[in-house]
């Protein structure tokens, strides 16, 4: 009986190291994941931690300097040159892809006369990187760009919570936690987790599967979309766009610029003919507060091979073809 038992634990072993060789040769799929000793959660804001040296971000060697900015492994431009800031979550970071590959950092080579830095970090939201934006360096700066990502508005709802109750403020990890059901529970489970982050981080195997059956793309958009309908929410991004709108005209002489990536389901050829409820309260909340919005989707729309712009079975993280649209697009806009 064991074994049998021990036989078909090797079978089942061997085919599932088969599947994972025969789906890396044949396609281009990105492990998730990243490496221990990246961000530091026990700062405010949440940060990168400085000089990083070769930790993984899906798949991806990271470098950070002497402030946590993520930078190429070698950076020899001149610190004293006027500054871009980019600031925003995984997608600006650029996870699944070298830093001179993100747009900051093709924008970075591209321009000479400017020092462009990568300001992101993964899992920040749109309350940490107002954060962010209140510690960013004034004296040099010529632009900063915020990337204002479909799903900053989880978790908004917390914000005025906080505010009209007085609370204490809880980590960039607890914004917008509800009561516990099965699936935050199972998240909590410390087995559960390393499981799920070994798996993430090594199989091309699990994002095949994800993105195959399980419609990731499309699940990842409904739940984005769903924040928008929740009003507490949308206070929540009134009040944080009504300060970065004070910010931008008493202290940053209105060089902040808001850019909105959209997710790769918003650019089917559906969702390309029509604006979808968020986008229509997005317009809504930052034209109210005079905030500039720089928008891709239509950018996007426009591309012929639009199956190029994101990574793999990816709802919103984009791969090098992507960054480089975005680049491009951008240089312009610097120009």
């Amino acid at each position: 009986m064991k074994k049998i038992l021990l036989i078909n634990v090797i079978i089942v072993i061997f085919i599932f190291v088969f599947i994972e060789i025969f789906i890396r040769i044949t396609t281009n799929i990105t492990p998730q994941g990243l490496s221990k000793g990246i961000i530091n959660t026990s700062i405010d804001p949440v940060f990168n931690y400085p000089n990083v040296k070769g930790k993984k971000v899906f798949g991806q060697k990271v470098f950070t300097d002497n402030s946590g900015y993520r930078i190429q492994k070698k950076n020899n431009k001149e610190m004293n040159s006027p500054i871009i800031y980019f600031i925003g979550g995984s997608v600006t970071f650029g996870s699944g892809v070298k830093q001179k590959e993100t747009f900051s950092g093709i924008l970075n080579q591209k321009f000479s006369n400017y020092n462009i830095i990568n300001s992101s970090v993964i899992g920040s939201n749109l309350i940490n990187n107002f954060k962010i934006l209140n510690k960013t360096e004034k004296k040099e700066m010529k632009k900063v760009f915020i990337n204002f990502s479909l799903d900053d508005l989880v978790g908004l709802d917390q914000l005025i919570e906080e505010e009209t109750n007085k609370k204490s403020q809880k980590s960039l990890d607890n914004f917008g936690e509800k009561k516990p059901n099965f699936i935050s529970k199972l998240k909590e489970n410390k087995i559960f987790v390393k499981i799920n982050k070994f798996v993430r981080s090594k199989s091309v195997t699990y994002v095949w599967v994800k993105g195959k059956f399980l419609n990731s793309q499309k699940s990842y958009y409904d739940h984005a979309i769903a924040s928008y309908k929740n009003e507490k929410n949308l206070k929540g991004l009134e009040s944080i766009l009504s300060k970065i709108s004070n910010l931008n005209s008493k202290e940053f002489n209105n060089k902040i610029h808001f850019l909105v990536i959209p997710y790769s389901y918003q650019i089917n050829n559906k969702n390309c003919k029509r604006k979808d409820y968020a986008e229509n309260m997005i317009d809504k909340y930052f034209s109210k507060a005079k905030v500039e919005l720089i928008k891709l989707k239509e950018v996007f729309c426009s591309e012929e091979k639009k199956e190029k712009i994101y990574l793999k079975f990816d709802p919103s993280h984009l791969s090098p073809y992507g960054h480089k649209i975005v680049a491009n697009f951008l240089e312009r806009k610097i120009n």
